[in-house]
């Protein structure tokens, strides 16, 4: 039995995703689970928002959890052994709530993101939110043109632009 336990736990960090970065934004369902590695993962703290949880791993020393129980945005802090840290923003959505609509702009809209980690859409308070950390400021300038194309009402972004440390 404790061989199907290890078996059954590889196989879901097979899955994980491994963070690397400092910023990470990710996009869920209510009810969703999902698992990340970190290495040299210290622990784990969430800084606000409720429906979304976060921890360790009890199986797995470097791996961490998130799960959202309702629609909700929460910044999860993951320190590493040597003092940085990963800012992980989950940002969920009910799909009992959304519409075929709204599910189909936040496709659109995460297409022309062109697969950024670092900032997540979702939909929440009936329109597409996008929430998380542009780098640049050709990254912020693309949101800005998004918010512009799409208007206020469909579309309304929450990333923070993050200022470099000189």
């Amino acid at each position: 039995m404790n061989n199907l336990l290890g078996i059954v736990t590889l196989l879901s960090l097979g899955s994980a995703e491994l963070l690397l970065g400092d910023y990470r934004a990710v996009t869920m369902e209510v009810g969703q689970h999902r698992q990340f590695r970190v290495p040299k993962l210290e622990t784990i703290t969430g800084s606000s928002g409720r429906c979304i949880e976060e921890g360790m791993d009890s199986e797995e020393p470097n791996a961490i959890w998130i799960e959202a129980s309702c629609a909700g945005v929460r910044t999860s802090l993951v320190w590493r052994k040597d003092g940085s840290r990963v800012h992980v923003m989950a940002c969920a959505e009910d799909p009992e709530t959304r519409t075929p609509a709204q599910l189909k702009l936040r496709k659109q809209i995460e297409r022309d993101l062109k697969g950024s980690k670092t900032v997540a859409a979702c939909v929440r308070n009936n329109k597409v939110e996008l929430w998380g950390w542009v780098k640049t400021d050709a990254e912020a300038a693309l949101i800005a043109s998004l918010e512009k194309k799409h208007g206020l009402d469909s579309l309304r972004s929450f990333a923070e632009k993050i200022q470099s440390e000189e």
